[in-house]
């Protein structure tokens, strides 16, 4: 049975108590990932370790795995990483306008497991990173903050600016299908022609393979979409 917590129902969950066990930006994060702020949700913390598991991913991010010490490279930082980060500074920010909180909780843990993947130590990334996550989860924020002996306090540092240009895809992974059915997968420069996507899928000996020697009767090209050769 789903019911408010009451006194009266002897169900109420003392707050205290999940701090001191998961501590204070867990409780919080995991209350905006339940769900939509608008809707009832049942308070259940059997997920609540998938938050805390987030956040010392998020942690780690920060430290040398075999040390364990605080470490940011500032040389400059690859396309692929910036991209990362402009596409979760895009979603934060159209989300927090919406209330959304949820989504932007998933943004940050989808972030975290790409930077990760990554190997993402650049400081121009993750100190932006710190600064977009203060709102949400404002204690590790501003500890890592000041492990990085930055001025001031991460909460009252300027929002980071979205630059579009790093979310412009250079190439694209098309599905070739046959017949309907896809068969294989080339990647195409973003901006490559429709007429040399047709040519370069049909010279591919991935491709002749599956059409055996047959001349397809037409070619179907979806610009960022799919090719599908019809025998």
């Amino acid at each position: 049975q789903v019911e408010k917590m009451s006194k009266r129902w002897y169900n109420v969950v003392n707050p205290n108590d999940v701090v001191g066990k998961y501590g204070a930006d867990t409780m919080r994060l995991y209350e905006m990932f339940l769900g939509p702020l608008e809707d009832s949700k049942p308070w259940n913390t059997d997920g609540i370790t998938g938050v805390a598991k987030f956040l010392r991913k998020f942690w780690n991010l920060y430290h040398q795995t075999k040390t364990g010490e605080f470490f940011l490279c500032n040389s400059d930082a690859p396309k692929d990483h910036l991209k990362v980060l402009h596409k979760t500074i895009k979603k934060i920010s159209e989300d927090v306008e919406k209330l959304s909180f949820n989504t932007c909780v998933s943004a940050f843990m989808e972030c975290a497991n790409e930077l990760t993947a990554l190997k993402c130590y650049k400081e121009s990334v993750l100190k932006d990173l710190l600064i977009l996550i203060a709102p949400f989860a404002p204690h590790i924020a501003e500890e890592l903050w000041q492990k990085g002996n930055y001025e001031g306090s991460v909460i009252n540092q300027r929002f980071p600016t979205l630059d579009e240009s790093y979310l412009v895809e250079d190439s694209f992974e098309y599905p070739i299908a046959i017949n309907g059915k896809v068969r294989h997968k080339m990647s195409f420069p973003a901006d490559l022609p429709k007429a040399d996507i047709e040519q370069q899928a049909l010279a591919s000996e991935e491709v002749q393979k599956w059409l055996d020697g047959k001349t397809p009767k037409k070619v179907i090209v979806v610009p960022k979409r799919m090719v599908n050769l019809v025998v």
